[in-house]
């Protein structure tokens, strides 16, 4: 294999495609299974016929710019790795500190009943809170049918006692009168001029509609925090990713539509990406 690793090495760099023995390391791991480290240890074996063509495919549309994930079919987020199309958005590692404050919320508060996703995407979130946290119950929602086929596909792929349901429709209609314990989304928070600048592999591959909410970027969020009291229990948490040049704004926005506590959270990289607030 390790010919053939060299070989894509080579027709990717002359793709320009940046750091391409890295990424050619990167697609032979994700499809082998295995770090993009550990593959080195595979390089004396020969690949089957399928294995190669699969990987030259991948190679392929990654030369065309096709973003690395959507090239090999799947993206890692916390403790899954989950299949991802073009039909969803690919998982980013902020969110996994927003999971994760959720978690500690959780463990702090002794909650353990139900949480519903909005927006829930390849399911990301909503897998992750069901295999990591306490919660009996995690409903997902989303308004892209092709999405929720996706999160169903990556529910067969984990092991979780916890109810998982994925229901479709657009924000808190799915969920009907139903009261939980926390609320989470990452939603779209960009405006369509900021997603005319994207860097193209975003751009141009992955779903508009996960990305751009409104003229001012705030739309989703505006819509989120006005009808999300009414699904949350007393205490309940509502937790958002927002952008986090527009955190401040965010925090406004929630203290004028009743979540007088809201605050933000700083991602992995220290910028104020999380929204949180409680139902008083």
């Amino acid at each position: 294999m390790g010919e053939e690793v060299a070989r894509a090495t080579r027709t990717l760099a002359a793709a320009g495609v940046p750091h391409a023995r890295r990424e050619a390391r990167a697609i032979w791991g994700a499809l082998a299974g295995v770090s993009p480290g550990d593959s080195w240890l595979l390089d004396s074996q020969p690949a089957p016929s399928e294995g190669r063509r699969t990987y030259q495919s991948a190679v392929r549309r990654r030369c065309g710019g096709e973003p690395l994930a959507y090239a090999v079919g799947s993206a890692s987020f916390r403790l899954l790795e989950l299949m991802v199309d073009a039909r969803v958005l690919i998982p980013r590692p902020e969110t996994e500190g927003l999971v994760g404050l959720v978690l500690q919320w959780a463990a702090r508060k002794k909650r353990s009943g139900a949480v519903a996703d909005v927006g829930v995407g390849c399911g990301c979130i909503a897998l992750s809170l069901a295999v990591e946290g306490p919660f009996e119950r995690v409903v997902g929602t989303d308004v892209a049918a092709g999405a929720l086929e996706v999160a169903t596909a990556n529910l067969r792929r984990v092991q979780t006692t916890a109810s998982v349901e994925f229901r479709l429709g657009a924000f808190y209609a799915p969920l009907g009168e139903e009261v939980f314990d926390a609320i989470v989304s990452n939603p779209p928070y960009v405006t369509a001029e900021e997603f005319e600048g994207l860097e193209p592999g975003v751009r141009c591959y992955e779903p508009r509609e996960a990305l751009v909410s409104g003229l001012a970027g705030m739309e989703h969020i505006e819509r989120l925090l006005a009808g999300g009291a009414h699904h949350l229990s007393d205490g309940g948490l509502m937790a958002l990713e927002v952008d986090s040049e527009r955190g401040a704004a965010a925090v406004d926005l929630a203290r004028e539509t009743s979540w007088g506590n809201a605050r933000l959270e700083h991602d992995l990289f220290g910028r104020p990406r999380f929204l949180l607030a409680t139902k008083e």
